[in-house]
């Protein structure tokens, strides 16, 4: 598992061994923002203006939503323009899937990194099947108002805040459960999910978060506990502690960390350590949006 402290960047670098991004650089397109997830999974912000891309039987899939402008994006057949781009449009390149575009004035948009596994994990443990292949459909510049409000989320987030990496986590098997649901073979509704988690499970997760709140904790991880698909247990997450889990996770650092500064003279950045923040400035920030002060006045405070 990815150490998210370590492997999220928000950074104009490539993300490596992704065909279409290879192919967006040499159209010359620049990524705004880079979000790596764990499992391979990935998140990017990309700005572009000018020039032609051509899709080549890329080995994984992606979704990309528009998120400012694509007017003047069109796709290309034969030379001819087939569709043409909006704010909101979604595409879906399944992984061997051919596309040529051009580009003719600036545009923004989001994209979802994901492969096979992803897919066929999504379908076994969020519809209980286990389907031999999982057909992704061809999707280009179409509406799907479900899909674009995620990538106006996306793009609004503060990709550098602190838990961020848990919420675009969140954010991801979310979007691969309406990719599958809407625009793939299995052709379902994600199933209605009611009810609360059981007592046991309530206190199996307290229990098991306060004790590695330094660690890295993705939505996989904390739904494996109680042997649940990360759809579902979102779901029943929120039901029973009435936030989902990033927020959940990030209350209980806040916590702790108020706590340590009040009772233990240790650093300042040891303390955001101990509680899974990044570096002390990224615990500062987080700890005056929740608490109204800085860490260290509030240290002062106590005194």
């Amino acid at each position: 598992m990815l150490d998210w402290r370590k492997a999220v960047h928000q950074t104009a670098q490539t993300p490596h061994n992704r065909d279409i991004v290879d192919a967006l650089r040499l159209a010359g397109a620049a990524p705004r923002r880079v979000l790596e997830l764990d499992g391979g999974r990935a998140l990017a912000l990309w700005h572009n203006q000018l020039g032609e891309a051509r899709y080549e039987r890329p080995r994984h899939h992606a979704l990309s939503i528009y998120t400012r402008s694509g007017e003047q994006t069109t796709r290309q057949v034969n030379g001819r323009a087939v569709s043409q781009g909006f704010p909101g449009a979604v595409c879906l390149f399944p992984a061997g899937s051919q596309s040529q575009w051009k580009i003719a004035g600036p545009f923004e948009f989001v994209h979802l990194y994901f492969n096979e596994l992803d897919l066929r994990r999504c379908a076994e443990q969020t519809w209980d099947c286990e389907p031999d292949h999982i057909q992704l459909a061809e999707r280009y510049q179409v509406e799907d108002d479900i899909i674009a409000q995620a990538g106006k989320l996306i793009d609004m987030g503060d990709w550098n805040a602190p838990g961020q990496a848990l919420a675009a986590d969140h954010l991801t098997h979310w979007l691969l459960v309406q990719i599958v649901s809407r625009h793939a073979s299995i052709d379902r509704p994600p199933p209605a999910v009611a009810g609360t988690l059981a007592p046991k499970h309530r206190r199996l997760l307290q229990e098991r978060i306060e004790a590695q709140l330094d660690q890295p904790l993705n939505l996989a991880t904390l739904a494996g506990w109680v042997n649940l698909s990360p759809y579902h247990f979102a779901r029943l997450f929120r039901a029973s502690f009435g936030c989902a889990p990033y927020q959940y996770l990030q209350e209980r650092r806040l916590t702790r960390a108020r706590d340590e500064l009040r009772q233990s003279d240790l650093p300042v950045t040891t303390i955001a350590m101990h509680c899974g923040f990044n570096d002390a400035s990224q615990f500062s920030r987080a700890f005056r949006k929740r608490f109204g002060i800085t860490p260290s006045a509030y240290r002062i405070s106590q005194t």
